[in-house]
């Protein structure tokens, strides 16, 4: 098990203030799942490392914050990290830890002589900020490369909008509002393909971030675009995505976005969705201050494989905070599949996957006393475990 955490060292930076910003520190754990005590060589120390792209730029870690859940590719281990909204001078970035060798690579998503920077750690937005935080979900791998979305950042709010397309193979030093893939070649993380959306400079703060990346199964697969991925935010739209070519900047027709699909929701998403590949193969998202909706695939379409096919019949009362659907099933047995979520104050809802009749079916459930903010359900033996509103380890179970 691996894991970054942070902590705070008296006088580290600044004298006779345990509680600065500056004195904050992350560490990268490696832990033995059977004895949870911590593996050979570690932790290491993250801290005051130059960024590979961008050397004017010190990873100081109590100006920002690891929300996304780490992913390991092979021997790498990647981290993304992002802020507090905008507070303090931060810039998003990327720690890919080699678990063989220790070494680290530092790789920040606002970089160049064109981006914003200042050593003052106190101005806010001072350093993009361009961060990753995806509301706790994880980046995403297809087993080579990784996956995930940065929010906004440099750029973001000019008011000078450029409209010239820009091919996603095309270098940017710049990535605010971005899904982006990368890699590590030749001993140094390396931006390969990105999308953004056309209208991200008039998106009112509604922007990508807020949502992950989910790469979809190889069920959900057409003739033109055999690896799909689909991408959430608070901009009210639901991207789906050719994970070879994820779209640049205005590459669609007239200028529109170069994408799979576009589909349009009736609210912001945090987080990301959940899949079922059986039955047909589904797709659920959860929009706060709007039901659970599942759409259905279609292998023959090329332009619209994804098509509405039901909600569900609670509407949540948040505009954020609800978590991403989770999707279980026997094995994959016909009529299994069930899609569960949480609502901050309603707690765990349970639905079979497949809707009747433009409807998701409810399955009645033990009141729950709410659920944590952008929390799931996990499962094991026959249960399902969830944090409540009251932080209390909740399970249930079959009688």
């Amino acid at each position: 098990m691996r894991l970054c955490l942070n902590y705070y060292h008296r006088d580290l930076r600044v004298r006779g203030d345990p509680t600065s910003p500056l004195n904050g520190i992350y560490y990268f754990y490696a832990v033995d799942v059977k004895t949870l005590k911590d593996v050979d060589g570690y932790p290491l120390s993250v801290d005051g490392i130059p960024a590979e792209n961008d050397p004017r730029r010190i990873f100081l870690g109590g100006l920002i914050l690891q929300r996304p859940a780490v992913l390991q590719v092979g021997n790498l281990v990647y981290a993304g990290f992002g802020g507090l909204c905008e507070a303090y001078n931060y810039t998003g970035a990327v720690i890919a830890v080699d678990i063989n060798t220790r070494k680290m690579n530092y790789w920040v998503t606002q970089a160049g002589s064109e981006s914003v920077f200042t050593e003052d750690w106190t101005q806010w937005s001072g350093g993009g900020p361009g961060g990753i935080w995806q509301a706790g979900q994880g980046l995403a791998s297809d087993g080579q490369d990784v996956f995930f979305l940065i929010d906004n950042g440099a750029g973001s709010s000019t008011t000078n909008v450029s409209t010239t397309p820009i091919s996603g193979k095309t270098h940017l030093d710049v990535l605010s509002e971005t899904a982006v893939r990368i890699s590590k070649q030749n001993g140094s993380i390396r931006l390969l393909d990105w999308f953004r959306p056309f209208d991200w400079q008039s998106d009112g703060g509604q922007d990508i971030g807020s949502g992950g990346l989910a790469i979809l199964g190889s069920e959900f697969s057409t003739s033109s675009t055999p690896k799909m991925g689909v991408v959430t935010s608070t901009n009210t739209k639901m991207y789906v995505v050719d994970l070879s070519n994820l779209g640049g900047y205005r590459q669609g027709i007239n200028g529109t976005d170069g994408v799979v699909q576009t589909i349009p929701l009736d609210g912001e998403v945090f987080g990301g969705v959940g899949t079922y590949p059986h039955e047909g193969g589904y797709i659920y998202v959860n929009p706060g201050n709007s039901p659970l909706s599942a759409y259905r695939f279609n292998s023959s379409s090329m332009s619209r494989p994804f098509e509405l096919a039901g909600v569900g019949s609670h509407e949540s009362s948040h505009w954020g905070a609800v978590g991403l659907p989770t999707v279980t099933s026997d094995n994959g047995r016909k009529g299994s599949g069930i899609v569960w979520i949480t609502e901050p104050t309603q707690g765990l809802f349970a639905y079979h996957a497949v809707p009747v009749n433009g409807t998701l079916t409810e399955i009645p459930l033990p009141k729950v006393e709410g659920a944590m903010k952008f929390g799931r359900p996990v499962f094991g033996d026959r249960r399902v475990y969830i944090v409540d509103g009251q932080r209390r380890l909740i399970a249930l179970g079959l009688k």
